[in-house]
């Protein structure tokens, strides 16, 4: 039977590919549109998500991760001291304008860490150490944002938020939500772009002592006046939730992905309905020379298979295409091989559930009807 749904596609291989392609663009479609959905949830935490520790501590009434709330060393010293902390630094979050020379100017997000201890620093860099920003005044940049910035090399001097700045690290791929480029450099420097006090942080971030449990220290750490803390997942999730529900454009970005899946289905079975109606007289050939409903129906979904597994690679090959196209662009389409595949077997699923639409048009046709007329 599987040779036979072969020679049925191979008998007529221009529609083939016709349909193919049109399977192909609206599975391609669903991956994007998927794709995009997760690369916005990714920029909404991916500073939290690539940081080491366990526990943020933020000021109270927290709302979002981009515009914190101050604290102070005292805090900090604070949580250092609480049970169970075996470690604790600090961070700032700052949006600043860097200067180009002919006047204009570009926002960018500049992240302050203790480059002394690297937690809160870059964690994916092709050039240069976490430690090199150390000085004041070094930053880095990113190789896929630096060309809103001009495209400095190492070496090269700006000013941002009228502080001299001297590019001596180069990251990958590390996004804000917003699209601005994500500048790391020390604390004392982002203070000074920021003008903050000296003593002026945003964020602690902790580690726990091995053994220890987060939901019993957290209770500890909020009894601190003014702060709020919360577990690395929940401080994620948290940042996550402000941008795809106070904005909407998670409701939209979720809705469309689904449209793309809806597409794909109806797409796929008008396809593989047609393509079996159009055969319709093979079909009750096969059953007028002993044929069994059983195999008329594995031969069809031979054939939807035939469709959905090469549809799946092109359309594999399209989010390729959209991811290298949007790349550098602000929100770009993220996924993951473990999705790529479950994805490509839900497409072999829809298919299979499409052509047993067909199936059921087939086995309504008498073994006598095919030599009538």
């Amino acid at each position: 039977m599987l040779s036979l749904a072969l020679r049925l596609i191979a008998f007529r291989p221009l529609r083939y590919f016709v349909a193919l392609l049109g399977i192909s663009v609206a599975t391609g479609l669903a991956l994007i549109q998927l794709g995009i959905y997760r690369g916005f949830r990714e920029n909404a935490s991916v500073l939290v998500d690539n940081t080491a520790g366990d526990v943020w501590v933020c000021g109270e009434h927290h709302r979002n991760f981009d515009f914190p709330k101050p604290l102070t060393e005292q805090d900090l010293d604070k949580v250092r001291g609480a049970p169970s902390v075996a470690w604790a630094y600090p961070m700032l979050i700052v949006f600043a304008s860097w200067k180009f020379p002919d006047g204009h100017t570009q926002t960018v997000q500049v992240v302050g860490f203790d480059a002394s201890q690297t937690v809160g620093g870059p964690w994916r860099m092709c050039a240069g150490v976490p430690e090199d920003l150390a000085p004041p005044g070094n930053i880095s940049v990113d190789i896929k944002t630096r060309h809103k910035l001009g495209s400095p090399e190492l070496g090269a001097e700006t000013e941002i938020a009228g502080i001299r700045c001297r590019v001596v690290a180069l990251t990958e791929g590390i996004r804000s939500f917003q699209g601005n480029p994500i500048v790391f450099t020390n604390l004392d420097t982002a203070r000074a772009m920021e003008r903050l006090g000296s003593d002026e942080i945003h964020y602690v971030i902790a580690g726990l002592t091995p053994g220890a449990d987060a939901k019993e220290v957290l209770p500890r750490l909020t009894s601190i006046e003014h702060v709020e803390a919360y577990t690395k997942g929940d401080f994620a999730l948290k940042a996550q939730l402000y941008w795809l529900e106070s904005t909407g454009a998670g409701t939209a970005l979720a809705f469309a992905a689904l449209m793309g899946l809806v597409v794909g289905v109806v797409v796929a079975g008008q396809v593989l309905y047609t393509s079996t109606i159009e055969h319709l007289k093979e079909w009750g050939t096969l059953k007028a020379i002993g044929a069994t409903n059983a195999q008329v129906t594995m031969a069809i979904v031979a054939q939807a298979i035939s469709w959905a597994l090469p549809a799946h690679l092109i359309a594999g090959g399209l989010l390729w295409l959209a991811m290298n196209t949007i790349e550098g662009k602000g929100i770009h389409p993220s996924l993951d091989l473990r999705t790529y595949l479950l994805l490509g077997l839900m497409t072999v699923c829809v298919c299979v559930l499409a052509s047993l639409l067909s199936v059921v048009r087939v086995m309504q046709v008498e073994p006598a009807d095919v030599f009538k007329g």
